[in-house]
């Protein structure tokens, strides 16, 4: 037994330094495991973003909150931009880190690099400019999109770093070196967490800047972030080599980028589209239902993101292994990886179906809202059983090229089946929040089929990136 804690200790050392980053050999089971474990700290500090803001914000008001929802909302609908080229980031260099030629990996770093900072530049300026109007859109009061106007100009001003944190931080899971992408984030989680704090409530020499607080401590975060990214990126890597010539803009190269990054930005611009209608709809049924359902979803944020970290992992074992080119390797890799996923999620689930209303309470004590939150909570703990092959089976497509068979997964659920169902059953036929939430959970069961049906086809392994 002592042998085994003993071993447990070193592999968890090893995967939190970051000092193995090809895993194209060796057992399966120890690559998933040391490509997991930063993955899993990594996306469970980005919900603490979101988490801690909420925590702080909470003390200000239930306007307070409904606020930085819908500012999320629209934040995470823009982040597609972010998901979509770190997608590409993910495939293109891991390919290339399999077929061991890390000059072609860091040239591609750098292309990805400057599409973001176009990309970013545009979406932030759009945002800014359009702030109010996106706000009322999104269901907000005018009383509302006046309280919360200086908080989302701030927050929308900021997602240039915020985009481009996401998106380098895709470089180094590609290349194997998810460790940096977890510092990344504990980095920036510690200063967030200090400076919601201090600017929020001002606190010591600090003004007190109530809910611009938390913006403001977001977009410092984020550009501390992106600076010791960028620092740690050309130094000298083992995967992935940026001299001079990597440094060229490479047009040809670029397009081929954009293409797949173009249909990773739709594959998550269609969840994130459907969670901002969502907020639409729900809004709908009153400030109440909508205040629950922004909580439970933070919550659930907050509970998942560690399972899209081993899914992440997955994505990158499925694109070193085709790089290198063991298919049959890549693909036991998901299958392993997913039935680990599947058991996480199972045992949170099991925790939110008895504690849900003890979780709500942290963020809210108007027993009206804590009924919606706990209530939705309960039956997305239904769903989190097929949430662990769908993450990981999405990833791993992404990760071999088939970035369009995922995209029309999303399209098929989101689309066609959760808003319009949603739509129905809480509007039409008057179910309620209770309806919008039986539709989520169907909409779910469906996605993790369809996932499972087309993965076992095989034809992922035969694209050509």
């Amino acid at each position: 037994m002592l042998v085994k804690i003993r071993s447990i200790v070193t592999l968890f050392r090893i995967a939190l330094q970051g000092t193995e980053k090809n895993f194209t050999s060796g057992n399966v089971n120890r690559a998933t495991f040391l490509l997991s474990v930063p993955t899993m700290l990594e996306l469970s500090m980005e919900s603490l973003f979101v988490l801690v803001d909420l925590l702080f914000v909470s003390s200000l008001g239930e306007n307070a909150i409904t606020v930085v929802g819908i500012t999320n909302s629209v934040v995470i609908l823009i982040q597609s931009v972010a998901m979509g080229l770190s997608i590409a980031a993910t495939a293109m260099i891991s390919r290339r880190v399999g077929e061991q030629k890390p000059r072609r990996a860091g040239q591609a770093a750098m292309q990805v690099i400057y599409l973001g900072i176009f990309l970013s530049v545009i979406c932030s300026v759009l945002a800014v400019i359009f702030n109010q109007e996106i706000m009322r859109f999104a269901g907000g009061s005018e009383h509302l999109v006046t309280y919360g106007n200086t908080f989302s100009k701030t927050m929308f001003a900021g997602l240039i770093f915020m985009i481009m944190r996401i998106l380098i931080n895709g470089v180094f899971r590609g290349s194997g070196d998810a460790s940096m992408a977890m510092r990344t984030l504990a980095f920036s989680n510690i200063l967030n967490g200090f400076l919601c704090a201090v600017l929020i409530f001002g606190l010591g020499p600090f003004p007190k800047l109530g809910l611009l607080g938390a913006a403001v401590a977001m977009v410092i975060a984020n550009v501390f972030s992106v600076a010791y990214q960028l620092w740690y990126l050309f130094r000298n890597n083992t995967t992935i080599s940026i001299g001079k010539r990597q440094l060229k803009m490479v047009p040809a190269l670029m397009k081929r980028i954009l293409k797949l990054a173009t249909a990773g930005m739709i594959q998550n611009l269609v969840p994130s589209s459907s969670r901002f209608l969502m907020i639409v709809i729900v809004a709908k049924l009153g400030e109440n239902v909508l205040a629950g359902y922004i909580i439970a979803n933070r919550i659930i944020m907050f509970s998942v993101l560690p399972a899209y970290g081993i899914a992440n992992a997955a994505g990158v074992l499925t694109g070193q292994n085709l790089g290198a080119k063991q298919p049959e390797r890549a693909e036991a890799s998901v299958w392993k990886t997913g039935t680990f996923n599947m058991c996480f999620l199972g045992l949170i689930a099991i925790f939110l179906l008895f504690y849900a209303k003890a979780l709500a309470g942290f963020f809210t004590h108007d027993e009206e809202i804590l009924s919606y939150a706990s209530t939705y909570l309960q039956y997305m703990a239904i769903a989190y059983f097929f949430f662990g092959y769908t993450m990981v089976i999405s990833r791993a497509l992404n990760a071999a090229g088939s970035v369009n068979t995922v995209t029309m997964l999303y399209i098929l659920m989101f689309y066609m089946i959760q808003l319009p169902l949603s739509y129905l059953l809480g509007m039409y036929y008057e179910w309620g929040p209770k309806g919008i939430f039986i539709a989520i959970l169907i909409s779910e069961i469906i996605l993790a089929t369809s996932s499972i049906l087309v993965f076992r086809t095989g034809k992922w392994k035969t694209v050509e990136l």
